[in-house]
C-alpha cells in the first residue's frame, strides 16, 4: 500500500501535517519539494486548471482525426 502525506522538515526533524493511520514499522521515500519556484514554476502553476471546461472526448477525436494517413501529404521517395 502507498500512502502520501504532507509534512515539513524543519530543524532537522521532520513532522507530519497529516494524520497517519499506520501501524507497524514500514520503509518510507522522502521527497523534499523545492519552495523557491522561478518564473517557470509561476507559469507552469498559473496554467492549472486552464483546460477543465475542455471536451477531452471532442479533443481526442479531432486529434485521432488529424493523425490519419489519408490526411497526411503524399510522401515521395
Amino acid at each position: 500500500m502507498l500512502t502520501t502525506i504532507k509534512g515539513v522538515y524543519k530543524n532537522g526533524q521532520i513532522k507530519p501535517l497529516e494524520e497517519i493511520d499506520i501501524k507497524d514499522t514500514r520503509d518510507v521515500i522522502i521527497t523534499f519539494l523545492d519552495n523557491n519556484k522561478g518564473k517557470d514554476d509561476s507559469k507552469f502553476l498559473s496554467s492549472a486548471g486552464s483546460w477543465k471546461d475542455m471536451d477531452t472526448e471532442l479533443l481526442k477525436k479531432h486529434i485521432y482525426e488529424n493523425r490519419k494517413l489519408s490526411n497526411r501529404d503524399e510522401i515521395n521517395l
